[in-house]
């Protein structure tokens, strides 16, 4: 079961690790007012405020979960370490793993093409798509198997089946709404997804729960996870 608050996972003199419960935003969707990991967190750790990126207002949030999903959120302490993260990211060294529990497909959702993917005898699978922007104002996506005009990019997520209700996912570079509409199309949608055809539930039974990157050493990989 997700955690219900904010948790300080790992810190050191470069990197703080939070975990984000589910329904709070990672960072404002815009530059503003808003209660956030990012505007919560700051009040401890007000280095993390600093506009390396982008977006000045997503501070140096390395990569946002989606508001639903709970789970591990790196936060770099210092633009040296912002920057070699991004790289990192730039390049898809860093990994990301969630638990998710499912249930079966009751039912079909419109928009998706016919899944090549199913998982080997060993429960494994690898799923490969595009994705495009789908129902009233792109508020969700649809898989693709040909690349977007536009985005040339395909994103992978790798798969295993732990038993018949619970998975594990791995990502590199994420898309929105990446690991629940994947795992939809595979017709395990997430207990709790009801955007993607999942069983009701009162959160989203998603949790990014490792991270892994090389370390800035040279000596190994930085492993960070929960429980």
């Amino acid at each position: 079961m997700p955690r219900t608050t904010i948790e300080v996972i790992y810190e050191n003199k470069d990197l703080l690790v939070f975990y984000k419960p589910a329904g709070l935003p990672t960072v404002p969707l815009k530059n503003g007012e808003g209660d956030t990991l990012l505007s919560e967190c700051a009040l401890s750790y007000p280095e993390i405020l600093s506009p390396w990126g982008r977006n000045s207002w997503e501070g140096s949030i390395i990569h946002r979960l989606d508001t639903p999903t709970s789970g591990l959120v790196l936060a770099p302490r210092n633009k040296e370490f912002y920057d070699y993260l991004s790289f990192l990211q730039s390049e898809d060294k860093i990994l990301k793993t969630y638990r998710a529990e499912v249930s079966e497909m009751e039912e079909k959702m419109e928009g998706f093409e016919s899944c090549p993917y199913s998982f080997s005898e060993d429960g494994y699978v690898k799923i490969v798509s595009s994705f495009r922007p789908y129902g009233p104002k792109g508020a969700s996506v649809r898989p693709m198997l040909k690349r977007r005009k536009g985005d040339e990019r395909l994103y992978e997520t790798e798969v295993r089946r732990v038993d018949e209700n619970n998975v594990e996912c791995v990502i590199k570079r994420g898309f929105r709404h990446q690991i629940r509409c994947h795992l939809s199309w595979l017709g395990l949608p997430i207990i709790g997804d009801q955007r993607y055809g999942g069983k009701e539930n009162p959160i989203l039974m998603l949790e990014a729960v490792k991270v892994s990157f090389p370390s800035l050493d040279g000596k190994g990989d930085t492993v960070i996870s929960i429980d």
